[in-house]
């Protein structure tokens, strides 16, 4: 066990202890509603003009926000029906919370950890590279090349980051 991964356990369980406490529809949905909007904007920005990458990273970056707008709006107005929002989530909920804010919280970290090995300080990349966690995590997780694949026009934007 190193430092960076005892961080990383530390930041997991403090996002799961969030989720329990505060259940995980709204997440979900607001994760459900971002990705749903990131799949509709590069459909568009494809559809409009294939060529151009800027284009494909505004329709993204715009349709991914509504997206995620829409989605915590949903959750509102759920919450609102079932009691109001501080309402004490059922079990459900919670275990939904814990799963969701938890695995949200690890992937961030596989991000950070990623982007550190990247564009980091070189003592920051090696102690990335030494966490057993982040690597363990990052092995199960799809290559980005073929996350993209499965959205139109995402292939462009990976591509970019791959030059480097």
């Amino acid at each position: 066990m190193t430092l960076v991964d005892l961080v990383v356990l530390a930041v997991v369980a403090l996002a799961a202890w969030r989720g329990w406490r505060r259940g995980g529809t709204s997440l979900v949905l607001a994760l459900a509603g971002a990705v749903l909007g990131v799949i509709v904007g590069a459909t568009v920005a494809d559809w409009w003009d294939a060529a151009s990458t800027p284009l494909l990273i505004a329709c993204v970056l715009v349709a991914g926000l509504i997206g995620l707008g829409l989605g915590r709006r949903l959750a509102d107005t759920l919450a609102a029906r079932a009691g109001g929002r501080h309402a004490r989530p059922v079990l459900v909920d919670r275990a939904v919370g814990v799963v969701a804010h938890g695995g949200l919280a690890l992937l961030v970290c596989v991000l950070v950890g990623a982007a550190a090995v990247a564009v980091g300080p070189a003592w920051a990349g090696r102690a990335a590279e030494d966490s057993g966690v982040l690597t363990t995590a990052a092995d199960h997780l799809p290559p980005p090349a073929q996350v993209a694949g499965q959205v139109p026009g995402l292939e462009r934007v990976t591509a970019i980051g791959a030059d480097r």
